[in-house]
C-alpha cells in the first residue's frame, strides 16, 4: 500500500484526534484534519479502507527505557524481562505493557530497547479503533518518529501546545510549552534541531531551524515510518492474520454449503445405519432358515452365502433334487407376501413333498400363499389353521412329481 493513514490520539478519549493521509509514492499529503474527540472516529472508517494505518500514541504516555543485560539478548532474557523491571516501575508490573525493540551495544555493554505504557489504557484505544473497523498495523509513540538527531542534539517539533523531543540513546519526551525552557536547561545536549517555527522557544541552547523541512507534524512522522525503531503491535496486541479477500467474499456461501453437506452426510449416515440394521435382520432370518433346512450343519455367518450355494449344488445333483425345486418355488413368495414366517421345514423325498409349518398375521395370508404357489403350477395342500394370540399357526404341503 502506497498510502498511509496516520491517527494521532491523546491521553484521554475526550481529547482531539489528529489524522493525515500520506502518499508514499508522491511524498505528499493527500488529506488531513482533526476530530474533536474519539467518538467521531467513524469519520475515518472509509478513509482507512485500503490503506495501511499507523496509530501514534502521545509520547507523554509511553516511556522508553534501555535495560542493561548481563549478556546478549536471548529468549531466556525476554521471559525474565518483567522481573528485571519490577523495581523500576511505579505500578504493578502486571498492569504495564512491555514492547520490545532492538538490542543495543554501548561501550561493549549490552542493552535492550523497550517501550512501556499502561496496559488498560492501550487496550481501551485498540478497542475504540476496533469498534470503528480501524485496524492499525503500526502502533508507536509520536516523538519516536522525529528525524534522528546528530550527536549532542535534540530533534524537536511543536504539536498541540506541546514540544516533542527526540534524543540519542532511546530518549523521547513531550513538554508543555510553558515548561520547555526549564526542561531544556536540564538536558545535556547543546543544540536543538527544530522542524517547526521556534519563535516562542526560549532557551540557552543553540537553535538550528530546518526551515526547508517545515511541515505538518504528522507529515514529518509519516516519513519516519519507513524505519520503525519499534512497533507496539506485538504480544497481546499482535495483529491477527487477516483472512484472504476471497475467503471474506465467499465465507457465508462456503459455511452454508458446509452446513448443507453436514446435514446431507447426517441423513445418509442415518439411512446407512437403518439399511445395515435391515441387512442384519435379513441375515439372521437367512441363518434361521438355513438351520431349519440343514439342522446338522454348523452355520458360519461370514460364509453363509457359500454354504447355501454348496448345499444347494449338492442337492441339485442327488436324489433330493426335488427339494431344491420345491424350495425355489416356496422362496419366491417372500417378495409377494408380508407377515408370513416359516417355523419348520420337513421334506419327504419318497413322496417329493415339502411340509412347512408357519405363522402369519391372519387366515388370509395362508390363502394368499396357497394361491400364489398354485399359480406356479404347484400342488398345494393346506392343513388345519389355529389361532394363537395375535397369530395364526398352520401347515402347508407342497408336492412335486413323485
Amino acid at each position: 500500500m502506497t498510502e498511509k493513514l496516520l491517527v494521532r490520539v491523546g491521553q484521554s478519549q475526550q481529547e482531539p484526534v489528529s489524522w493525515l493521509i500520506w502518499s508514499e509514492s508522491d511524498s505528499q499529503i493527500i488529506a488531513s484534519g482533526e476530530l474533536e474527540h474519539s467518538g467521531l472516529l467513524g469519520e475515518l472508517t472509509e478513509k482507512a479502507s485500503g490503506r495501511s494505518i499507523a496509530l501514534l500514541l502521545p509520547a507523554s504516555d509511553v516511556q522508553l527505557k534501555q535495560v542493561a543485560l548481563p549478556t546478549k539478548w536471548n529468549r531466556k532474557l525476554e521471559r525474565a524481562l518483567p522481573f528485571m523491571l519490577e523495581e523500576q516501575v511505579a505500578s504493578d508490573i502486571d498492569d504495564v505493557f512491555i514492547a520490545i525493540g532492538e538490542p543495543a551495544t554501548i561501550e561493549d555493554k549490552h542493552f535492550i530497547n523497550i517501550a512501556l505504557c499502561d496496559l488498560a489504557w492501550l487496550q481501551s484505544w485498540m478497542s475504540v479503533l476496533d469498534d470503528f473497523d480501524i485496524e492499525p498495523t503500526v502502533v508507536i509513540p509520536d516523538a519516536l518518529l522525529l528525524p534522528s538527531p546528530e550527536a549532542d542534539a535534540l530533534s524537536a517539533i511543536e504539536l498541540q501546545q506541546q514540544w516533542l523531543f527526540k534524543g540519542e540513546n532511546w530518549h523521547i519526551s513531550a513538554v508543555e510549552s510553558d515548561w520547555v525552557s526549564d526542561y531544556l536547561s536540564l538536558t545535556p545536549e547543546s543544540q536543538v534541531v527544530h522542524y517547526s517555527p521556534a519563535e516562542s522557544l526560549v532557551c540557552t541552547k543553540e537553535l538550528n531551524a530546518k526551515a526547508d523541512e517545515y511541515d505538518l507534524p504528522l507529515a514529518i512522522f509519516a516519513k519516519g515510518l519507513n524505519a520503525l525503531p519499534i512497533n507496539l503491535r506485538q504480544g497481546i496486541f499482535a495483529a491477527k492474520k487477516k483472512q484472504p479477500q476471497w475467503w471474506r467474499d465467499w465465507k457465508a456461501g462456503v459455511m452454508a454449503a458446509g452446513v448443507a453437506l453436514l446435514a446431507f452426510v447426517s441423513v445418509k449416515s442415518t439411512q446407512l445405519v437403518m439399511l445395515q440394521n435391515e441387512a442384519d435382520a435379513y441375515k439372521a432370518q437367512a441363518m434361521d432358515v438355513y438351520k431349519q433346512a440343514f439342522p446338522n450343519k454348523v452355520v458360519r455367518p461370514h460364509l453363509l452365502r457359500k454354504q447355501i450355494q454348496n448345499d444347494l449344488d449338492a442337492l441339485s445333483g442327488g436324489e433330493q433334487g426335488g427339494f431344491l425345486e420345491l424350495t425355489n418355488h416356496f422362496v419366491s413368495i417372500y417378495s409377494q407376501v408380508d407377515g408370513f414366517d416359516p417355523e419348520t421345514f420337513r421334506y419327504d423325498h419318497k413322496r417329493n413333498e415339502l411340509r412347512i409349518r408357519a405363522k402369519a398375521k391372519g387366515y388370509q395370508t395362508f390363502s394368499q400363499v396357497k394361491s400364489i404357489l398354485e399359480q406356479r403350477g404347484i400342488e398345494v395342500q393346506q392343513g388345519a389353521l389355529n389361532q394363537d394370540g395375535d397369530y395364526v399357526i398352520g401347515e402347508i404341503r407342497i408336492r412335486g412329481a413323485a
